[in-house]
């Protein structure tokens, strides 16, 4: 289960009441070896693209719906807790909850009438398969509607589907019932008419309110020993000092070759730069512009770039030219083919942007041995987003190669085989992004199964949650050098099969949780753009005012 504990109070951490800082406080302390993550309005984009999904600026959703559906996606895409922000950590995490979670999932159990489930605390192991379907019909209620027609039609949503699938009401039924009730007492011994009401101290969360009056957290009260019984946290961080300077415009990578994986790595570092609001004023070659970069000749100042991918040709064309500010991330060489990537001035350069985020376990290798301090981040594809289940039309089986003797390596019992090349025949840029997205978007809504001996076929195939096969490329004898170098971090997360071993295969394919790469890579993003002195990330909004929310009842 990924450790990491998500938390949202839009307004921002340092603009919360005091019983919320405490609650926040709680999960913290209580959780050493956890990951606690407090979202506001700004950063929560860092995290998931809900304006794919919903316009705030024409429907209306309150800040508790938005909440709603932002704990869904997030949960859907990294796994982990979700705590809301008016919840108290009176136990450590892995003092009770693993044993609540025989199916990777778990939410307090009847809160109240008609209520199957407490939204407020949510956690979510790697094989659960519950949450993408409940964050699947999250959109789909959302889709065309411009407000919510019920207050619990979160809730709602979740009893339609243990109602509506198998899956769902027997992940339900084998979880271990863990009642609200003990969770709910402080709140409501707190409350007017609680007064003498008992409070279940063995609870390992407590449900707060921020709305109560200060008089329920005074000295003395339940409530207001509670949230004093614990110290503020003390963390200190070290951050490497960067030397900003905001460039005066964005550029983006192209290629000319046919090959689809490079153009996929180069639309995984466009919709990185586009969770920021970087808008990308031209692009550069990546082989042939690098270090030349024409165009740039008349900028005021330097032009910011992500530097990913494979680069190999043209040594002409390195290192980078100095009116570019790269961010390293996803970066692989073959020094082979271009002795400049690790020449002299090339070391310098990366010394001087470090660290940079190698592709692969080799790569990394080689620029360590050449005293650049850099880190393994695997490729940017791996941080595409999860799909949302979708059983009806995710039925086809994929065979993705070069090499069509892929197809002789598959057993009958697959059924219909659908074979994809990602070579193109043809050189055109905006041609071959265009094909580069239309595949990947086949693959999420299409692909029950996909079989590849593509290193970018296996990686977006992993990010997305679609079953995999993956076998090394076709060689004849051993494989090649260069092969073992790229393949070298995907064989830590899969088993790459080669040809003689087909009968080891499962043809029911491997789902791997790469969460913790994805967020990983999102650190390291968001931390290099440090460099870049980006303006302070606009916060989601509109949010619409509680009073349109529908009462309880």
């Amino acid at each position: 289960m990924n450790r990491v504990i998500w938390t949202c109070w839009f307004q921002g951490q340092d603009s919360a009441p005091f019983v919320v800082r405490k609650c926040l406080e709680s999960w913290v302390n209580r959780n050493p070896d956890w990951d606690v993550r407090v979202l506001d309005a700004s950063s929560i984009r860092k995290y998931i693209n809900l304006e794919d999904h919903i316009d705030l600026s024409e429907q209306e959703v309150t800040a508790a719906s938005l909440s709603d559906i932002v704990r869904i996606l997030l949960l859907n895409e990294y796994g982990g807790v979700w705590a809301d922000a008016t919840s108290y950590c009176n136990r450590p995490l892995d003092d009770w909850l693993p044993g609540y979670m025989p199916r990777d999932f778990f939410a307090f159990s009847d809160p109240g009438k008609y209520l199957l489930l407490a939204s407020w605390f949510l956690a979510r192991g790697p094989s659960d398969q519950l949450v993408g379907k409940w964050a699947a019909r999250t959109l789909a209620y959302w889709s065309g509607r411009r407000r919510a027609d019920n207050y619990f039609w979160f809730h709602r949503l979740f009893s339609e589907l243990v109602e509506s699938d198998p899956e769902v009401a027997a992940v339900r039924r084998d979880t271990p019932r863990f009642k609200a009730d003990g969770p709910h007492s402080l709140q409501r011994a707190a409350g007017p008419h609680g007064l003498g009401a008992q409070v279940d101290w063995s609870a390992p969360v407590f449900k707060l309110c921020h709305r109560a009056d200060a008089s329920t957290w005074a000295d003395g009260t339940p409530v207001g020993r509670l949230l004093r019984s614990q110290p503020a946290p003390v963390r200190t961080a070290t951050h490497r000092q960067l030397q900003a300077a905001r460039p005066t415009a964005f550029a983006g990578l192209k290629t000319k070759t046919e090959n689809l994986g490079d153009h996929i790595q180069i639309l995984a570092a466009d919709l990185l730069l586009a969770r920021a609001d970087i808008s990308l004023a031209q692009r550069i070659d990546r082989d042939d512009e690098i270090a030349s970069a024409p165009g740039l000749a008349e900028s005021s100042g330097k032009t910011g770039i992500m530097l990913n991918g494979w680069y190999k040709t043209n040594p002409a064309e390195w290192p980078p030219s100095p009116r570019l500010s790269p961010i390293y991330l996803g970066f692989h060489v073959r020094p082979f083919q271009s002795p400049s990537l690790i020449g002299p001035q090339a070391v310098e350069h990366y010394r001087a942007h470090e660290p940079i985020g190698c592709r692969d376990e080799y790569t990394c290798g080689l620029l360590s041995s050449l005293g650049v301090d850099c880190f393994v981040s695997n490729c940017l594809s791996l941080s595409l987003p999860r799909r949302f289940p979708d059983p009806v039309r995710q039925t086809e089986v994929f065979a993705v190669s070069r090499d069509e003797r892929l197809l002789d390596l598959l057993p009958p019992e697959l059924g219909e085989v659908r074979f994809v090349s990602h070579y193109s025949g043809s050189s055109d840029f905006d041609g071959n992004l265009r094909r580069a997205a239309e595949l990947l978007a086949t693959y999420r809504d299409r692909a029950r199964l996909i079989v590849t001996s593509l290193l970018h076929c296996a990686l977006p195939a992993l990010a997305m949650g679609i079953p995999v096969v993956v076998f090394h490329p076709f060689q004849d004898g051993f494989l090649g050098p260069s092969d073992r170098e790229r393949f070298s971090s995907l064989e830590r997360l899969v088993r790459v099969y080669h040809a003689s071993e087909v009968g080891q295969v499962d043809w029911a394919g491997q789902v791997v949780d790469v969460t913790g790469w994805k967020l990983g890579n999102l650190d390291a993003f968001f931390e290099k753009l440090g460099i870049w002195d980006l303006p302070p990330p606009r916060p989601l909004g509109p949010i619409a005012s509680t009073e349109i929310l529908p009462p309880p009842g």
